[in-house]
């Protein structure tokens, strides 16, 4: 019995040492803030974020809105292919241009995710969902 929880034991050492190491969590956090601008006329919002990632990784940000206007949905969204990441909040505003119809002043639901990443093989996701008010 001793032999074989011993060559268990074995097996599962030199398993574990032959696999890769997990890859590293980079630092990262976005915050959509509570309130955006409406503009023209409501074909975009300027949606203010505040975002942080690790010191030297690339950071790239996806901010989506959606409102109930009337009983049909505006829906836009908008990707940002880089901010910054220096390890300390940056804020970030996103223009996001509605694809079915107009925004308006009131209440909307807005998404953002946060993608960073640190060569070789680092990375972190950070997401924030929130009720925001769009004003004039």
């Amino acid at each position: 019995m001793r032999a074989i929880s011993a060559f268990v034991l074995t097996a599962a050492a030199i398993l574990a040492t032959a696999l890769p190491a997990s890859a590293a969590q980079v630092e990262a956090a976005v915050a959509v803030q509570p309130q955006a601008r409406l503009e023209a006329r409501g074909a975009a919002v300027v949606v203010p974020t505040q975002v942080m990632c690790q010191n030297g990784a690339t950071g790239s940000l996806w901010v989506q809105v959606t409102q109930n206007v009337r009983g049909e949905l505006a829906v836009g969204d908008k990707y940002t292919p880089s901010v910054p990441c220096t390890g300390e909040l940056h804020k970030v505003d996103v223009t996001v241009v509605s694809r079915t119809k107009a925004f308006r002043q009131g209440v909307a639901f807005t998404s953002a995710s946060l993608n960073a990443y640190l060569p070789p093989d680092s990375s972190g996701i950070a997401e924030d969902n929130r009720e925001m008010r769009i004003v004039r």
